[in-house]
């Protein structure tokens, strides 16, 4: 067996969870990237996606590890745990969200005429519970704003919306990617956030599998 073959394989069980089954996943940095349905600066074979969101991750965007850095977030979903102070985000040799991609089953076909550009295999949820748990829709949940004009004018992040900023958070579903390492820091709160979209999303699972 290749070792192209032995790491799709290895990742055949996630790719189940995610997109089979539709369970609630969470990626951050790296997860971003492996739950991405594209992700672009690699080369074709060197890296196996599991999907689930509909973007188009770039790979290590903002560097090497010398340029990993910190950056106090404003991040409106929280506070529907009782708080809005800026969160101490962590960016290690991270990844960001360079273009949300049109909503569509299978393939992403557009994507695979990309150079340097590798796709997430196809897979259908199954089930009743499974579709609910679909969105259509990537909403974008936090972006850096600044950074992105910053790169684009040094020739590099070219897809970017300089307007909007790195988009560095998204969400559809029950599928959640982050850029940065909220695990990395002492504030609980985009954990405790999450916790909260498991437990709805079990309910509703539940209600729709009693029906």
């Amino acid at each position: 067996m290749s070792l192209v073959a032995a790491r799709s394989n290895i990742l055949e069980p996630l790719r189940d969870f995610v997109k089979v089954h539709r369970k609630p996943a969470w990626g951050t940095c790296a997860g971003l990237i492996l739950l991405a349905e594209s992700a672009n600066r690699t080369k074709k074979g060197g890296q196996d996606l599991i999907g689930g969101l509909d973007v188009r991750v770039n790979r290590n965007h903002f560097g090497r590890q010398a340029e990993s850095f910190q950056a106090p977030l404003d991040l409106p979903f929280l506070g529907s745990v009782g708080q809005t102070d800026p969160f101490p985000a962590v960016f290690i040799r991270a990844p960001v969200v360079e273009k949300i991609l049109p909503h569509q089953k299978g393939v992403q076909v557009d994507e695979l005429q990309k150079d340097d550009t590798v796709v997430a295999p196809a897979k259908n949820p199954q089930g009743h519970a499974a579709q609910a748990a679909m969105a259509d829709d990537v909403e974008v949940l936090a972006t850096l704003p600044g950074r992105a004009a910053k790169l684009a004018s040094e020739g590099r992040n070219i897809d970017a919306d300089r307007e909007t900023g790195d988009i560095i958070a998204v969400q559809q579903g029950n599928v959640f990617g982050t850029s940065f390492h909220p695990e990395l820091t002492n504030d609980a709160r985009i954990h405790a956030w999450w916790l909260r979209q498991v437990q709805s999303s079990v309910h509703r699972r539940r209600e729709i599998e009693q029906n």
